[in-house]
């Protein structure tokens, strides 16, 4: 079978899919490309949907970065939206698409493909989670039903299940909003994976914006009413009443469409690529929250469903299918979340996580401020280093506090990236100016400090 090498066919619009088609473009300008996808909206900025249910950001209609007319006439690609993909044919070099508008089934053929699928949120799969008033936040109907319920339904109430990073910026919104917010978690604190002395901090921000905190806590069930609208969310510590429910449980990989065409499934549960994002099928490729990959800290795969990661697999798999010669040689764990007043970050490994991987872990916590402490503004800023003992490499960072925090996770995370010790950091050379930083950065106190404990304690054990 002859093929038609310049057909690129791209399966997924949101983050990874456009970016991996604006590429190929650029790569190819020759190239023919298609982009799938199963709803009607392409190149939406799902991460500022908390935001916009806030009303910080106004309107709703900015979260649509390209259109799908916009991508075909400024980056030359042919968007076809409520097109589902079912089946890959690849021995034939071919996908069954549905088209979700006339329901028909219609074969493309491609010289390359990539599956740009993201990821699902996950489901509790109990009773009652149908209800009309249970929302999830990963598409742009998800947005636009919540926002729709706010102005119609006018909630008091609000349940939220899951206290990651959206879920957090979900009890922000509501309560700005003067809803009143209680917030299960499966665990102790919020944001699992995050160090403790973090975690209790914004569990504090919480508490102290008047959301109420439910940890230890597992849903059984929701309880309609006669409309279909939850009433009740049913756990193991009782029952809460409420109008508007948000599951917000994280994500897990879609594989289904991989997974049927024999595309390799690592231990993540995420599709496998090499470095240049190619599939163990020739001329398949795969990028975005689909995908696993490379810690560049632990060098083990590690799945980070991230729209940064998302965007630059996206880009390196549109140049190779186009063929250019890009890598992507892996990643960290880089993410921040604001909280009312405070600011969270995390870069790299957590302390846990890193002994799991068998690094010789001590750790190094200094609390300064923000910027010169007579100056009228100045917060306070709390750095967590966590350090390599052996190699004396900084493995990973926690930041909290006022504003400043998560720029000084960036500087951190280059660090990380680029293998620095806490004696190479303690070295940098920042800047010293009285409305944005002290004479001695937090950073270069945390790395003395760190600095000093290893020299103090050459065969420390932890």
């Amino acid at each position: 079978m002859a093929l038609n090498q310049k057909k690129i066919l791209i399966v997924g619009g949101l983050a990874a899919g456009p970016s991996a088609a604006a590429k190929a473009k650029r790569t190819n300008p020759n190239a023919d490309i298609t982009l799938f996808e199963a709803t009607d909206t392409v190149s939406y900025a799902i991460c500022e949907a908390p935001f916009a249910v806030g009303g910080v950001i106004e309107d709703e209609k900015k979260l649509v970065i390209f259109s799908p007319e916009k991508l075909q006439e400024e980056k030359g690609i042919t968007v076809k939206t409520l097109h589902h993909v079912e089946k890959i044919l690849t021995s034939d070099h071919k996908i069954i698409v549905r088209d979700l508008r006339s329901h028909r089934m219609v074969e493309f053929e491609y010289g390359k493909l990539i599956i740009a699928t993201g990821a699902a949120p996950r489901r509790l799969n109990i009773g009652g989670e149908n209800g009309r008033n249970v929302f999830y936040i990963k598409t742009r109907e998800d947005t636009l039903n919540i926002i729709a319920c706010l102005q119609t339904e006018q909630p008091k109430q609000a349940v939220i299940i899951g206290a990651g990073f959206v879920g957090l910026e979900m009890a922000e919104a509501f309560r700005s909003r003067g809803i009143d917010v209680t917030l299960i978690e499966r665990i102790s604190h919020p944001l699992e994976g995050f160090e403790q002395e973090t975690r209790e901090q914004v569990l504090r921000e919480l508490l102290d914006n008047d959301v109420h905190f439910v940890p230890f806590t597992t849903v059984d069930a929701f309880q309609q009413d006669n409309t279909g609208k939850v009433r009740h969310v049913i756990t193991n510590r009782g029952s809460f009443e409420c109008d508007i429910v948000i599951l917000s449980l994280d994500v897990e990989p879609n594989i289904n469409l991989a997974k049927e065409a024999k595309i390799r499934i690592g231990s993540t549960g995420a599709i496998v690529t090499d470095e240049r994002q190619q599939t163990n099928i020739d001329d398949i490729y795969a990028a975005g929250d689909c995908c696993e990959v490379k810690n560049i800290v632990s060098g083990k795969p590690m799945y980070i469903p991230m729209a940064t990661i998302a965007s630059r697999t996206g880009s390196v798999a549109g140049e190779n299918a186009a063929g250019g010669r890009a890598v992507f040689k892996g990643a960290i764990r880089a993410g921040a979340v604001k909280l009312f007043g405070l600011e969270i970050a995390q870069v790299g490994l957590g302390s846990e996580e890193a002994r799991q991987y068998g690094f010789q872990v001590i750790s190094e916590l200094v609390t300064s401020t923000s910027k010169v402490s007579m100056m009228p503004d100045s917060e306070k800023i709390v750095i967590k280093l966590i350090v390599d003992r052996r190699t004396q490499k900084l493995l990973g960072a926690n930041l909290f506090g006022g504003n400043g925090c998560v720029l000084r996770a960036n500087i951190l995370g280059v660090a990380i990236q680029h293998n620095m010790t806490v004696d190479d950091i303690s070295h940098f050379d920042l800047i010293y100016s009285p409305p944005f930083s002290p004479l001695w950065d937090p950073i270069l106190l945390a790395a003395n400090k760190a600095k000093k404990n290893l020299n103090l304690n050459p065969k420390l054990k932890i």
